[in-house]
């Protein structure tokens, strides 16, 4: 079941049994949570909405069991679930889960394949996986929620306000409201808005100068990377973040190698954000891994060298990235 599946049933009011909440974007995750609790009427709900960490089954069992007050349902939120509690018997238990509780469990990031209760919510298509949206779902869930603001966001400028702001969804809302907040009802959010009142993401920024470069762009990522490095004081902390971004396109050209795997493939089998890693691994077909592994390790020399040397980072840095074979 997708998100949105998930979303329909709280507006339809057919949510019942249990649910299993899994996945790295927990934004929208939180929001699914936030928006469950509408099936119990907001006066009652002290008496019917229970939340309950890393329970055992016992807890969740007996929670269950406890008739609603006042209201036709119930819900049980668990956050985790004690690593003593039983899989089988849990499994048997939401089999036959009162028809006036509705339980989440929701568990903080991927869940192992291999999980008994994984492998049960699925088969009974009760599995919601909350993945990292895409680029364009964020824009379009930028474009929704500006007019529910009762604001204005056409696409090509949400598309502008993703490019500063990245695809985190806590960042987004957080960037987006201001925005909102700024034109009022009735406004139009335009670029010059989001100039004003949007604080670009320095990652964002640094994957902007590595896309020029990447692209052959060579000029113009020298005067993005120049612009980056106008404070010392960042270069290290930037010559840091370089390096593991070229790590991540080495590791993705190593899954890559021999066309074992495709740069989706690639990147699925990687930690950490997938859009950056599918983006790592779209960038690394380009380069050779001695290429690659010679830049990881000049940037990873740059502190050394600083410190040794007494060279400028800043300068390093520049030279580093336009000696590499873009």
């Amino acid at each position: 079941m997708t998100y949105t599946d998930f979303f329909s049933k709280i507006e339809s009011g057919t949510l019942s049994g249990a649910y299993l909440f899994h996945g790295d974007e927990e934004f929208v995750k939180n929001s699914a949570l936030s928006s469950a609790k509408k099936i119990v009427p907001e006066e009652t709900s002290d008496f019917n909405i229970t939340i309950l960490t890393e329970p055992g089954e016992d807890d969740i069992i007996n929670t269950s069991e406890t008739l609603p007050l006042f209201a036709d349902k119930k819900l049980v939120i668990c956050h985790g679930i004690s690593s003593t509690a039983d899989p089988d018997n849990l499994i048997e238990y939401f089999s036959r889960i009162p028809e006036f509780t509705v339980l989440i469990i929701d568990i903080k990031g991927v869940m192992q394949e291999k999980s008994k209760l994984l492998k049960y919510f699925k088969s009974t298509n009760r599995e919601v996986l909350f993945s990292e949206l895409s680029e364009g779902d964020v824009i379009k869930w930028c474009m929704k929620t500006a007019v529910k603001n009762q604001a204005a966001l056409d696409r090509s400028t949400a598309r502008t306000f993703v490019g500063l702001v990245g695809t985190d969804m806590t960042k987004v809302s957080n960037e987006l409201q201001k925005a909102c907040d700024m034109v009022g009802p009735g406004g139009v959010i335009t670029p010059e808005i989001i100039s004003k009142c949007t604080v670009s993401n320095v990652e964002v920024r640094i994957f902007e100068m590595l896309d020029c470069f990447t692209s052959g762009k060579v000029r113009d990522g020298m005067a993005l990377l120049s612009i980056l490095l106008e404070d010392e004081n960042e270069a290290l902390g930037i010559a840091s973040f370089l390096e593991s971004r070229f790590k991540l396109m080495l590791e993705g050209k190593r899954l890559m190698e021999g066309g074992r795997l495709s740069p989706a493939s690639a990147a699925s089998k990687m930690e950490g954000s997938r859009f950056a890693n599918e983006k790592a691994c779209k960038a690394a077909l380009k380069y050779s891994i001695s290429d690659l592994s010679k830049l990881v390790m000049e940037l990873a020399d740059v502190g050394y060298r600083m410190i040794s040397g007494g060279n400028k980072a800043s300068v390093m840095i520049k030279t580093i990235m336009l000696s590499f074979k873009w």
